[in-house]
């Protein structure tokens, strides 16, 4: 099964996309698996902004060369009732995020609670299936392809 699917099953399901205004899985890349917003710039932005961000914050601890985790950290800009939250979390051998946007919270601590437990049971629930990411592919596209028949498909003589 695709990741994307089984993620937007996930939150479906649960009901976990109510928890935030705008909530957003992320690939590392910056590549949005799952979000709970319409607009798909504004989307595809986040997904965007947030992996560089975290890669930027990432660089800037490495600084005080602890050793740690980088999945023991959370990354939190936020006012009393506005504000950006984001999990890193680990799964098929890939470093994903969740990113919370919020504004007007009535009560913060709680959305951020929320948001660990929700990456918690997401880690869980993604544990229990093993994807191939090349499950589809069997054997290649074009089996016997000559080179004049290459060289037609990348020339630019026209049709």
């Amino acid at each position: 099964m695709n990741l994307n699917l089984l993620v937007k099953q996930f939150f479906n399901e649960n009901e976990y996309n109510k928890i935030s205004d705008r909530l957003v899985v992320i690939r590392q890349d910056g590549i949005t698996l799952y979000s709970n917003y319409d607009n798909k710039f504004e989307e595809s932005s986040i997904g965007a902004l947030v992996s560089g961000l975290w890669q930027a914050a990432e660089s800037l601890s490495s600084l005080l060369k602890s050793g740690q985790d980088f999945f023991e950290f959370r990354l939190g800009f936020d006012t009393s009732s506005d504000g950006l939250y984001v999990l890193p979390f680990h799964i098929m051998d890939g470093t994903y995020y969740i990113c919370s946007i919020y504004k007007d919270s009535q009560n913060p601590a709680k959305l951020k609670r929320n948001l660990r437990l929700l990456k918690e049971n997401l880690e869980l629930f993604l544990s229990e299936y093993t994807l191939d990411m090349n499950n589809n592919r069997k054997g290649y596209l074009f089996n016997e392809i000559s080179d004049e028949e290459m060289d037609q498909l990348f020339s630019f003589d026209g049709i």
